[in-house]
């Protein structure tokens, strides 16, 4: 994010009760869980969500260091892993710095030559590949924040002071501008500011659409937002080709006895 060092980024993490990530699959637990990008795999972040009592998923590059024991060091990349092949290493150590003991799960999609290295504070299984892919749900609200919306990037910002109040700002907007595309959807109204047959664009890009075109010709605005729970109606796809073509990530596993 805009360039930050662990440095910067630690003290974003620093007040974990400023970050509310609720979940209601236990209530004798805080079940906070991190699934982050291979730019941030740094073992330094990884001891701070431990401190912070996080869980965290974070994909690793294919040339990190993974000592197993009695085995010695070895880079996933170096695995020669088949279509679906799927491993997954329990107490191990990383980088040559030996940080652990944690989880990886390593795997190659069956489906294309795209490689899955996810490093784990809990034992890893099956579930961290969905656990993970979490992620990527919130894919359309990073192409809002950087290229396709707001640029935060170019702010250029490396206060994590002020990135902290230029992210408050623009959670303020994305809830505005998203609570408008929600709304002009549910209307069936998507069209009118988006002409593709399918939902191509996010909700925020909707919204944004439709409170321009409102203010010039004088229609109302919301009054009281809301967002509602249910599932995507219309969930965002590039083509209808894309819609045919995409299984999702697919592996065949096997278990060692």
């Amino acid at each position: 994010m805009c360039g930050l060092s662990f440095l910067e980024i630690f003290a974003m993490f620093t007040n974990p009760d400023s970050i509310k990530i609720s979940s209601t699959r236990t209530s004798a637990r805080r079940f906070r869980i991190t699934a982050s990008v291979r730019g941030f795999a740094d073992t330094n972040l990884m001891r701070h969500l431990q401190r912070l009592g996080w869980h965290w998923r974070i994909r690793i590059k294919s040339n990190f260091l993974i000592s197993r024991p009695g085995r010695g060091r070895c880079q996933p990349n170096r695995l020669g892993l088949a279509p679906g092949q799927v491993y997954f290493w329990h107490r191990v150590w990383i980088t040559g710095r030996y940080f652990g003991p944690v989880h990886v799960a390593l795997a190659r999609l069956e489906n294309s030559s795209e490689t899955w290295y996810v490093v784990s504070d809990e034992l890893t299984g099956v579930e961290t590949f969905d656990e993970y892919g979490r992620r990527f749900s919130i894919e359309e609200n990073f192409l809002d924040d950087k290229s396709n919306g707001f640029q935060l990037e170019s702010s250029m910002i490396r206060s994590a002071d002020a990135l902290s109040r230029l992210c408050f700002v623009l959670a303020v907007t994305t809830l505005f501008l998203v609570a408008h595309g929600v709304d002009v959807v549910a209307r069936d109204r998507r069209r009118w500011v988006d002409p593709h047959w399918f939902r191509g664009a996010s909700y925020l890009k909707i919204g944004w659409a439709w409170v321009k075109k409102a203010l010039r010709r004088h229609w109302p605005l919301l009054t009281h937002l809301a967002l509602p729970g249910e599932p995507d109606p219309e969930p965002a796809i590039a083509s209808r080709k894309q819609l045919m073509s995409y299984r999702g990530p697919c592996f065949s596993v096997e278990f060692l006895r």
